[in-house]
């Protein structure tokens, strides 16, 4: 919002949307947006920023941003409400809600909204739940299908596992890491290991769950940041010294 190109497209907002001309820039409008003022008025702004939206300019960037920093308390409140109900991935939800609210915007009849603000928000809500719960119902086919994969290339392995002496077959051990797994990537686990210890390409597993090769990738490289942290976390932690002891 800050760039120079930002500013001369906030100058043209300001001659296709009257009622932004009173502001100098976007700076101004935020700060009115979050500060004391006519709700009738601000909602009417926000209407002016959707029709900016809607439009098929590449100004229509500096809108939707506009629209997401005006709104940026109503947003937080999805997302704090998501997160505590739901549990949801952090990231994950971040990028649920953005999405969410693109598509809200994108698809309001304002002739049909009296509150543009409260719309915008209540949308974005159940735009973001209806997403959590497709997700979910998707994860769930994702885990059953990922099953065979990981015991076929298990079963082909045979039980020579890396020579050490664990006591456990190889199919016993990926049990474990993937029972592991599952407490910081969930169903995502399976996927990991297809991945990573099983060998399988990604096009490859992709195509066997029935994903675009995209959101297969992009779940991939989630996982792995969640490990990642979780191993950071972990490395970080202080040790417990153990108690000496005196001969």
């Amino acid at each position: 919002m800050t760039t120079l190109r930002a500013a001369k497209y906030f100058q043209a907002f300001r001659e296709d949307e009257p009622l932004l001309a009173r502001f100098r820039g976007s700076t101004d409008l935020i700060a009115y947006f979050h500060g004391d003022g006519d709700l009738d008025d601000k909602d009417r702004l926000y209407a002016a920023l959707v029709r900016l939206a809607q439009g098929q300019h590449c100004s229509a960037r500096l809108a939707h941003a506009l629209l997401r920093y005006g709104m940026w308390p109503g947003l937080d409140h999805v997302y704090r409400r998501h997160l505590q109900q739901f549990g949801t991935d952090s990231a994950e939800l971040t990028e649920a809600i953005s999405v969410a609210f693109t598509t809200v915007v994108g698809r309001m009849d304002l002739s049909r909204v009296h509150r543009v603000a409260a719309t915008l928000v209540r949308s974005t809500q159940r735009e973001t739940t209806d997403e959590w719960r497709r997700a979910t119902r998707e994860r769930a086919r994702v885990a059953g299908s990922i099953g065979p994969m990981v015991a076929s290339r298990a079963g082909a392995q045979g039980d020579s596992g890396d020579g050490q002496p664990t006591g456990l077959s190889f199919a016993g051990e990926l049990a474990v890491l993937r029972s592991r797994l599952d407490s910081i990537v969930g169903v995502d686990a399976g996927l990991v290991l297809a991945v990573l210890v099983l060998d399988y390409d990604q096009h490859e597993v992709a195509t066997q769950l029935g994903l675009s090769y995209d959101a297969s990738r992009k779940r991939f490289q989630r996982a792995l940041v969640r490990i990642r942290n979780r191993l950071r976390g972990a490395a970080s932690a202080p040790q417990r010294r153990s108690p000496s002891t005196s001969g």
